[in-house]
């Protein structure tokens, strides 16, 4: 898929134009049911607008709201435990959404190349359909099951595909609302400032120039 393609394919969820329906996404089977047509809610939300960027600027330089959640593997994890280990990078994904999908690949990417740093999905579902999204779509780093939303909101996300960045001593000083080709660079060079590592090369071929979020998550 090129950059083309991946623009093409988020921007598709405008098509339906005045439909108001949610994604749906199978609880039982990790996917939508044979032969189920996936609608997915038609709103500009989808590209990034001025108010969620501003939202997301206002997010930076606050305190990381702490957190104990469980992960995927049974574990629970505890936002300041993980801190003192180094940055953490929160990326949020709702399950069954096209954006979150497509962005992923470029976070496994900057999760290989930055190991320093420790990287956590919050999913918004939790057991089968968690696991099964996450084996698709090969995350190698711990997911967090959210199905409350209170991870969620407390950091003032709006849609999937959204990024923070949190530094060793608590602070976000990053908060993306969705994903470019700019932003992923900005992702790399914001990880190698982190983690004293150098900037490396990233294949951000096939992201979109313009910045896509995903899906609104049911707030």
């Amino acid at each position: 898929m090129n950059r083309l393609a991946t623009a093409a394919f988020c921007a598709a969820v405008l098509f339906v134009g005045s439909l108001y329906a949610r994604a749906r996404f199978h609880r039982d089977s990790g996917g939508p049911a044979p032969g189920e047509l996936v609608v997915i809610e038609s709103t500009p939300k989808h590209m990034v607008t001025k108010e969620m960027a501003d939202a997301s600027r206002a997010m930076v330089d606050r305190p990381a709201p702490p957190f104990v959640a469980s992960a995927l593997d049974g574990d629970q994890v505890e936002l300041a435990e993980r801190l003192r280990r180094g940055p953490v990078i929160l990326t949020f994904i709702k399950a069954g959404c096209p954006c979150s999908e497509a962005a992923q690949p470029f976070f496994n990417q900057l999760h290989a190349a930055y190991p320093g740093a420790a990287f956590l999905g919050v999913v918004d579902v939790a057991g089968g359909p968690a696991q099964r999204w996450a084996e698709r779509l090969r995350i190698a780093y711990p997911m967090l099951t959210d199905p409350d939303l209170k991870i969620i909101r407390a950091y003032g996300v709006e849609n999937s595909a959204y990024v923070v960045v949190i530094d060793p001593r608590g602070r976000i000083i990053r908060h993306w609302p969705g994903f470019s080709t700019g932003m992923l660079r900005e992702f790399g060079a914001t990880l190698a400032a982190l983690t004293g590592k150098a900037e490396q090369q990233l294949d951000v071929s096939e992201a979109p120039d313009q910045e896509y979020s995903g899906c609104p998550f049911d707030l």
